[in-house]
């Protein structure tokens, strides 16, 4: 294996296994992707795409789950910590509870981050799944989140937080936002808010518009409207469409790009990804947020060189932001920096910005990347 093309399927197995952003990371790394990647970075391959105005041009760092590299994902401590390192934006994923609560988790189930088996040992579905949908805000309540663990119960990543007696708690969307907004208030920031609909249509199935429940929440906080500081996300086309045309919102919306056969939804990513999908989202869209397999030209990878791939040309002359999910400290390639990788997000790719697990090392690059 010696294209991006052949590695991205054993990347997606050993790095993105079961993964929506990354949701359940494994630790193993892609030992042909690496040597490709070392190969390429410690020779005097070209890196393509680079121009001065790189240099100067924002570079947007987007606090992942909240600061979750170094406290469990999307809790209130975790965005607290990530505001207090300043990124650009914080995201929450959201999903409603049974009393039309809209919470802030990753996935529309629980077990992966919470005790809920424990605690609720017979409220899973059929599918042995416990799902958010089937709980209180109360029930939730009383809950702990846990770093995520994969399906045997073992942290996705070992080295990451690892006590036991802080009392993590879910939380509400309204919290999340009241929070960054008082945050911003008294310290005279301006950290902007990046939510994303989790499984529209599941909600939908399930009698809610969580679209619109996440849309009035912005709206309630400032965060709404055409010149806010805030991003929408989903990965369901049909549904970027219905937040446009249907509920007409007018703030800033970004189209997810993932692989199809991670079923988030019924979206055809493959179509997205070409002149025809990239000018149809641009009719609805401001950004994309494409996976990073996706970024690097498969031929020229074969060939000894790193080239941005051939469909974000058409992001590019739609005039789409590019902001590529997720950089994680605890996950680079093998032979490859951390710099090398934020270096090859800026000057090859030419994104606009990138959503991070670890604030860090993105944001002490950004303050000194030329």
């Amino acid at each position: 294996m010696n294209t991006w093309s052949s590695a991205t399927v054993q990347y997606k197995k050993l790095v993105f296994s079961n993964s929506v952003k990354g949701k359940t990371i494994q630790k193993s790394l892609l030992p042909a992707l690496l040597l490709v990647c070392s190969s390429i970075f410690t020779s005097s391959a070209p890196l393509a795409n680079t121009d001065e105005a790189n240099a100067t041009k924002p570079f947007t760092v987007i606090a992942h789950r909240g600061a979750s590299g170094y406290l469990p994902e999307h809790t209130l401590e975790a965005a607290t910590l990530a505001f207090s390192l300043r990124p650009d934006f914080i995201e929450q994923d959201v999903v409603i509870t049974k009393d039309d609560i809209p919470v802030v988790l990753h996935d529309i189930h629980l077990e992966t981050v919470t005790d809920v088996e424990d605690v609720f040992p017979a409220r899973h579905r059929a599918d042995g799944r416990y799902y958010a949908r089937d709980f209180t805000l109360a029930e939730l309540r009383a809950l702990r989140v846990h770093e995520r663990t994969g399906g045997n119960g073992t942290p996705v990543f070992k080295d990451r937080y690892q006590g036991k007696h802080a009392n993590f708690k879910i939380a509400t969307l309204t919290e999340h936002f009241e929070l960054i907004s008082e945050l911003n208030r008294q310290f005279k920031a301006a950290v902007g808010v990046y939510p994303e609909v989790k499984s529209p249509a599941f909600h939908r199935d399930e009698g809610v518009d969580a679209s619109k429940i996440v849309i009035d929440t912005l709206n309630a906080f400032g965060f709404g409207g055409e010149n806010s500081n805030s991003y929408i996300q989903c990965f369901d086309f049909k549904e970027v469409k219905r937040i446009r045309d249907t509920l007409g919102y007018k703030g800033k919306v970004v189209m997810l790009i993932g692989e199809n056969s991670w079923g988030e939804s019924d979206t055809d990513f493959d179509w997205v990804r070409s002149e025809e999908g990239m000018n149809e989202v641009a009719s609805y869209a401001d950004g994309i947020g494409p996976w990073l397999g996706h970024l690097l030209n498969n031929k020229a990878m074969a060939q000894g060189k790193i080239e941005a791939a051939k469909w974000l040309e058409f992001a590019h002359k739609n005039g789409l932001t590019i902001h590529p999910y997720t950089y994680r400290k605890d996950a680079l390639p093998d032979g490859m920096t951390s710099e090398q990788v934020l270096d090859m997000l800026d000057k090859v790719v030419n994104a606009d910005g990138v959503f991070t697990d670890h604030l860090v090392p993105v944001l002490s690059w950004r303050s000194t990347k030329k």
